[in-house]
């Protein structure tokens, strides 16, 4: 896999592999939030393989668990894109999100894995894998708080629905953390 230059950036497919945590303090506009572990299993649901891919790390480690899924990809270190290029993903706490009002929560966990149920205020569940498909039946015109378990799909799906022009914010820590304030 080799290494480009921010400056040679065009149209490509970006994928940023580090962790929620990373992606939500500063990310490339246009990234996909898939770390290694996601990546496995619902890049070929997001990525277009027939389509050049750039994968943004920090850590070179990391490729070599995906560097095998696209032959002809990519990668840009994230400490070689300049920080006024870099965007944030809002989050929210457990306990703040119970304040709020008119929004959509979107559980992105698959049924079978509900353990925990999501508060049921303004719920809609489409499992992660079924997002690229089915977003377009969320309201644009709402806020979109996503919820998985720990916040991983979250970062995902948040990053996914803002490439395609909502607004979404990350419930931080999940399920796992809406269990603590329940």
């Amino acid at each position: 896999m080799k290494k480009i230059n921010f400056a040679d950036l065009t149209d490509q497919q970006l994928v940023d592999i580090r962790s929620q945590q990373a992606f939500q303090e500063g990310h490339l506009k246009g990234a996909l939030n898939l770390n290694p572990g996601n990546f496995k299993k619902f890049a070929r649901y997001y990525l277009n393989s027939d389509l050049p891919v750039v994968f943004i790390s920090e850590n070179s480690e990391e490729l070599t668990t995906i560097s095998h899924s696209f032959e002809d990809a990519s990668y840009l270190d994230i400490a070689d894109i300049p920080s006024d290029k870099l965007e944030k993903v809002n989050t929210i706490s457990a306990t703040d999100f119970l304040k709020e009002e008119d929004f959509i929560l979107l559980d992105v966990r698959h049924p079978d894995e509900i353990t925990r149920p999501a508060p049921e205020k303004n719920l809609v569940n489409i499992p992660f894998d079924e997002l690229v498909t089915a977003y377009q039946t969320l309201d644009s015109t709402k806020k979109v708080y996503t919820l998985c378990g720990s916040g991983n799909r979250g970062t995902a799906a948040a990053s996914f629905l803002l490439n395609k022009g909502y607004t979404s914010i990350v419930i931080a820590d999940g399920m796992k953390a809406m269990q603590e304030v329940l």
